[in-house]
């Protein structure tokens, strides 16, 4: 997010993308914010779906409620390979939260945070695969 003239604007325009994805508090975060063992999988992860992507941050939804400015890590995988290696593992601070429905399942939308060299190459192939894709 950005702030100009003391309102907030986004940098970047999300684009629709539907990838398997899980989220996990970040390190730094994980004395204030713990996930239930019970919704846990493996080593504290929670199963979300990637629903929107920018350069600057990704939409994800879950059935998991995760507090505004929360640093999450957040692993996305190819749609066809949803339990092998992730294509992106990035830290993501938490910007919004909103409830879609009753079932319960959450809406968040997060701005990457200490994104490496490494990371923002892959973020930007990312996003031109999505613009070739458009361009076809």
């Amino acid at each position: 997010m950005h702030e100009e003239s003391g309102l907030i604007v986004r940098r970047h325009a999300r684009r629709d993308l539907v990838l398997p994805a899980s989220i996990s508090i970040a390190p730094e975060h994980q004395a204030m914010v713990r996930f239930s063992s019970n919704i846990c999988e493996r080593d504290g992860w929670v199963r979300a779906t990637l629903t929107d992507f920018s350069p600057g941050g990704i939409g994800l939804m879950t059935h998991v409620y995760v507090p505004r400015m929360a640093v999450l890590r957040v692993r996305v995988r190819e749609l066809a390979d949803d339990e092998g290696s992730p294509i992106l593992d990035i830290k993501a601070r938490v910007q919004r939260v909103i409830m879609t429905d009753r079932r319960p399942a959450y809406l968040i939308g997060t701005s990457f945070v200490d994104v490496t060299d490494e990371q923002r190459a892959i973020i930007h192939r990312i996003a031109a695969r999505m613009d070739d894709q458009d361009s076809n």
